[in-house]
């Protein structure tokens, strides 16, 4: 069996508030083993869970959007870093194309 964390200890392990914790929790993004007085349990499993929703977070995927791809098939998850990776271009050349448009030396029309 892995260790267990309550979600003080969680929390101070992985850099995520207690309240973030909580949160995720309500959403069902990130459900722990409760113990038979109710206080929330993490594991080995959550901290993996809870390192993905991290990353997808990071690129700019709603937090109800990264459930429903934790909640689906792993295969799904490649393909929604796919889909994100392609929208994160657009931004950068519509970035790129502005930065262009309003660099120094150029005439705004």
């Amino acid at each position: 069996m892995d260790k267990a964390y309550r979600i003080q200890e969680f929390a101070v392990l992985t850099g995520i508030t207690v309240r973030a914790l909580h949160h995720y929790d309500r959403l069902g993004l990130l459900r722990p083993r409760r113990t038979g007085s109710g206080y929330r349990v993490y594991g080995q499993q959550e901290l993996e869970r809870l390192e993905q929703i991290v990353a997808l977070k990071f690129i700019g995927i709603p937090l109800q959007q990264i459930k429903a791809i934790l909640d689906r098939k792993p295969s799904s998850l490649a393909d929604a870093l796919r889909v994100q990776r392609m929208a994160l271009e657009e931004k950068r050349r519509l970035l790129d194309r502005a930065n262009y448009r309003y660099s120094p030396g150029r005439t705004i029309v």
